[in-house]
């Protein structure tokens, strides 16, 4: 068999990728068993066995009692070590400075956790009149729009939580409907824009980060200083979603938006709610 130039054959070549596919497999979608990994990865049993306990011995991968396979500590200390070697900030701050530039309004990330929001990074354009928010600010995702823009992507039980914990008495039963409503919409839009109940005199639109399990981690947003929607406002908005889009996945996130949980749930409060526009 002839090698390649580097020494490696094209055969082994191929090895490694299979390796690196079932690995993959194994930390985004584990833990699994035998019968379900071969479904996945599309290899027959017997060789997915052979490059399992290979990983196995590494350290990389094993096996429960369940017969289900795991992937081990050791890829997350590799993934914390990848992470401080890149620099979740330095990727975060990039991917603002950009956004910033283009639509010339100040924006914003801001990292979810626990049910609060925690503004974590911040670009600002170079014009006297602009927005600012401080850094490590803490807030109810219920009175921002990034926080409605995570918001849209939880179940109704956690939506739930988060108003008996933060806001009971100021979302009475309509005040709740109308929260219901606007969720769907934005779920359904990928965004969402408007005032916020935090900074009246401030527009802004926010779309969600997610991670690799396509849970919603943060949010994306721009703050522009107008009592109304600003001319550019739909395509602000645009732009907010695609760097949101793109930050997902620089950090490992899904490349398609997943589906929010208030659109896929069955029954009659499901997202069967006719579309209307509206801003809080």
């Amino acid at each position: 068999m002839k090698s390649d130039s580097a020494g490696q054959s094209p055969a082994a070549d191929g090895a490694i990728n299979r390796t690196l596919r079932v690995l993959v497999a194994v930390c985004e979608r584990g833990p699994l068993t035998l019968t379900a990994l071969s479904g996945i990865t599309g290899l027959n049993p017997p060789t997915l066995l052979r490059m399992l306990r290979l990983m196995r011995d590494e350290g990389f991968v094993l096996q429960d009692e369940d017969r289900k396979w795991h992937a081990t500590f050791l890829v997350w200390r590799l993934g914390c070590a990848v992470n401080d070697s890149i620099g979740l900030h330095e990727v975060t701050d990039r991917v603002l400075r950009d956004l910033a530039e283009t639509i010339d309004e100040t924006v914003v990330f801001a990292t979810f956790e626990n049910g609060w929001l925690t503004y974590s990074g911040q670009a600002e354009p170079d014009k006297p009149v602009r927005t600012h928010i401080p850094l490590g600010g803490h807030y109810g995702p219920l009175e921002t729009r990034t926080g409605h823009a995570v918001l849209a992507w939880l179940t109704r039980a956690e939506v739930d939580k988060i108003i008996e914990t933060q806001a009971p008495a100021a979302y009475t039963p309509p005040a709740r409907k109308a929260l219901y409503q606007e969720l769907l919409e934005v779920a359904q839009r990928g965004y969402t824009s408007g005032t916020g109940d935090r900074w009246p005199g401030v527009w802004g639109a926010a779309a969600p980060v997610f991670n690799h399990r396509g849970r919603p981690i943060g949010a994306v947003g721009v703050s522009v200083p107008t009592g109304g929607v600003p001319d550019r406002g739909e395509a602000m908005a645009a732009e907010v979603r695609a760097a949101a889009q793109e930050l997902t996945v620089e950090l490992g996130g899904p490349v398609e938006r997943p589906a929010a949980p208030l659109l896929t749930t069955t029954g009659p409060r499901a997202g069967r709610v006719p579309i209307r526009t509206r801003l809080r």
